[in-house]
């Protein structure tokens, strides 16, 4: 069986998301998988860090050691939120301009008549005309819409998308909410998972924590607009004998919280090395400001901190009062700060963390896996 799945992130970035998990469990059912990552253009070549995806691009498709097939589209017609190139004639027609030609690329690697094309970055919803696949399913894993650097005309290829796709799900209950009314009994809800057994088992004390002191408060995961660098000022200022560390790339105005002397910004993290971080760790942190686009989240790294025994704090939101977790849910700075010195100062890691990790446990990524298949397998035999 063949299968094409469309992400905006390449397969070997450092961080790990859903279509990373469940690739893993195509590949563990013997299924070839072809790896599509977000087109790369004249723009790219611009800046130095784009280097490596340049040259991908170059090369043609790769295949990855103990992982899938991957191929970097080049296109001389890139969708951008800019005059004109982020118009809807070109979210439809930029991957008619790949070089070579998108149909040549699959052809060449034998995924032109897939069974199965599964696609998460939606601006790439055109492959379903181009490879001819047998079944399609879109994965809505946020709300696109809401993202500043997203023209909204996204909105448009969702729903072009959906009325292709089989089969649809959301990763979030608010996001099944709001688009169940219009695609019906296509759509599933899908909530992400955790890779339970990466993050047992007894691990040596990651380098970077060798002159941090004790306790340690971490948050883990992408910092963007939506992260409230003012609610982890409050905590740092107020707990000056805690140790906030925070691991990801930095994409939004921090406050000046770097410069305060117990924050400690780790840059990215390879997920293979996440459970020696975690298992020096006292609490995990969600500081997320209430938006609209945070609303449609599902918390991954809440699955993963309690995997590791680690009391978790986070800001409130809808998705996360549903999941009824352990976690602290906080709607105030001063709550969020309150909150994380309870459960660190209580020891809630030493007394509740088999509680935290039993929580966490049934929400495995095979255990999603199985409600893919059980929707998607009578459609590819159909």
């Amino acid at each position: 069986m063949k299968l094409i799945i469309c992400e905006y992130y390449p397969w070997d970035t450092a961080s790990r998301i859903g279509d990373h998990h469940y690739t893993r469990q195509f590949l563990n059912q013997g299924w070839e998988v072809l790896w599509i990552s977000h087109p790369v253009s004249f723009g790219h070549k611009l800046k130095s860090a784009n280097k490596t995806r340049m040259e991908r691009a170059k090369k043609g498709p790769f295949q990855h050691i103990n992982g899938p097939l991957e191929l970097v589209p080049y296109t001389r017609l890139p969708w951008l939120k800019f005059p004109f190139l982020s118009s809807l004639w070109v979210l439809e027609n930029s991957l008619n301009f790949c070089v070579p030609t998108l149909k040549e690329s699959l052809k060449k690697t034998g995924f032109d008549k897939p069974d199965l094309v599964w696609i998460t970055n939606t601006s790439q919803y055109t492959i379903t005309e181009i490879a001819e696949p047998k079944t399609v399913v879109a994965r809505f894993a946020d709300d696109n819409s809401e993202f500043k650097v997203i023209p909204k005309n996204l909105r448009l290829a969702e729903d072009k998308l959906s009325a292709r796709a089989d089969a649809l799900f959301a990763t979030s209950s608010p996001l099944y909410d709001r688009l169940k009314p219009k695609y019906g009994d296509k759509l599933h809800l899908l909530r992400n998972g955790v890779d339970y057994d990466h993050f047992q088992g007894t691990f040596k004390r990651p380098e970077e924590f060798k002159d941090i002191k004790s306790p340690i408060v971490l948050y883990v995961g992408a910092i963007e607009e939506w992260f409230n660098a003012e609610w982890v000022k409050v905590l740092a200022e107020k707990r000056k004998d805690f140790t906030v560390a925070i691991i990801g790339r930095v994409n939004t105005d921090m406050l000046g919280i770097e410069k305060l002397p117990n924050v400690r910004l780790l840059g990215l993290i390879q997920y293979e090395r996440l459970p020696e971080f975690l298992a020096y760790t006292d609490a995990g942190i969600i500081p997320f400001k209430k938006t609209p686009l945070v609303e449609s989240v599902s918390p991954l790294k809440l699955f993963e901190y309690m995997a590791a025994g680690l009391p978790v704090v986070s800001t409130s939101w809808m998705e996360l009062e549903r999941l009824q977790s352990p976690a602290l849910l906080a709607s105030s700075a001063d709550e969020f700060t309150d909150m994380v010195s309870k459960v660190v100062d209580e020891g809630w890691k030493a007394k509740r963390g088999d509680e935290f990790k039993n929580y966490s446990k049934p929400h495995s990524w095979s255990a999603r896996f199985d409600i893919v298949m059980e929707v998607i397998g009578g459609l590819i035999e159909r």
